[in-house]
């Protein structure tokens, strides 16, 4: 018996979340047509997930890294709350990645529009702030620490985190013309429902997925063996 939703089945979100077989799991069992269509499309790709994962930790350590070297020129090498100024700054870049995952600015769409963006990233570097200074107020210790510090690297921090998001907006587009970073799908099913879904994947913006084919266990006279242009590539069990 098939589980799956049929609610979920013809969906966006049920295709961007979709976490299937490796491609060697799956390959063994393809017939000859799918075998060439797959053969057409790139191996050496990187996943979006890897991508957006890297950022993170680029992100975190530019702000870290900017946040501390701002440290040492205005205060000293650990001359002033030696440790208290490397763990804030630590905590304030970490938290700061945090709330740009919850926001979804790892998406591979925001990265592919750091312009429509920009205001989603600056909110979130702001919060951040302000959960520091909250943070500090009710711990006492806002006079301990330096206004100038934090307020340039309010700035600097999100000048960094802006500019390595347009230059990886260019790679993501390089690498999407390339074929090197998408994500594959194929449709379950044929019909109407899947000529819908696929109308909707290729509507949207900065997309990121391929459909490769459909698979239906359907004849040809219930299941049409061309569907918006995507050929019927074999059986649900392929």
């Amino acid at each position: 018996m098939n589980e799956i939703d049929p609610a979920r089945r013809f969906s966006m979100n049920a295709v961007r979340k979709f976490d299937g077989p490796a491609e060697s799991e799956a390959a063994s069992g393809l017939n000859d047509v799918a075998r060439q269509v797959a053969s057409q499309y790139r191996r050496d790709t990187m996943s979006p997930i890897m991508v957006s994962g890297v950022l993170r930790m680029v992100e975190f350590a530019l702000l870290f890294v900017s946040g501390l070297c701002l440290y040492f020129y205005y205060v000293g090498f650990f001359n002033y709350l030696a440790w208290q100024y490397p763990v804030t700054i630590a905590a304030a870049s970490f938290l700061a990645v945090v709330l740009l995952d919850v926001t979804d600015s790892y998406q591979i769409a925001a990265l592919m529009r750091p312009i429509a963006s920009f205001g989603r990233v600056l909110l979130v570097w702001a919060g951040t702030f302000a959960l520091m200074a909250l943070t500090a107020f009710a711990m006492k210790m806002s006079e301990d620490y330096s206004r100038l510090l934090f307020g340039t690297w309010f700035v600097v921090g999100f000048v960094l985190i802006f500019g390595l998001r347009l230059v990886m907006s260019n790679l993501i587009r390089r690498w999407a013309r390339d074929g090197r970073m998408e994500r594959r799908a194929v449709i379950v099913g044929g019909g109407k429902s899947a000529e819908m879904l696929i109308r909707s994947v290729e509507r949207q913006p900065y997309n990121d997925i391929r459909i490769c084919g459909i698979f239906d266990d359907r004849g040809d006279k219930r299941s049409p063996p061309i569907v918006a242009g995507y050929p019927k590539l074999g059986t649900i069990s392929e």
